[in-house]
């Protein structure tokens, strides 16, 4: 977390890596090198990370989160918004996430 606050991703990425390989079943390794991977806009890993993620834990709304900002930045709008409701429906306080779901709500209607 702290190399991720500190930009220096390559080192969030490894310093992950190794803790995945010695805890697999950790959720939030995986949550957090998928964080990693977005910020360095590796969205495919990203993306397989976050699912990894809410495989082991799947009530890791910040991975759902995730995965949706992933799909955002791929363009695909529909996989985004299943992943932001998903997020909602485990933690409905998630302001930011409920104001993605509002506008891909419209933006598919009107298309």
């Amino acid at each position: 977390i702290r190399r991720i606050e500190d930009q220096a991703f390559d080192e969030a990425i490894d310093r992950a890596t190794s803790l995945i390989h010695q805890a697999p079943w950790f959720a939030e390794a995986w949550h957090q090198r998928a964080v990693a991977y977005f910020y360095c806009e590796n969205y495919d890993a990203a993306l397989r990370d976050h699912q990894q993620a809410i495989e082991i834990n799947p009530y890791h709304f910040l991975a759902s989160a995730g995965m949706g900002k992933c799909h955002l930045r791929l363009e695909n709008r529909v996989a985004a918004l299943e992943c932001f409701r998903r997020a909602l429906r485990l933690n409905s306080g998630m302001e930011d996430i409920r104001a993605h779901v509002v506008y891909l709500q419209r933006s598919l209607k009107e298309n």
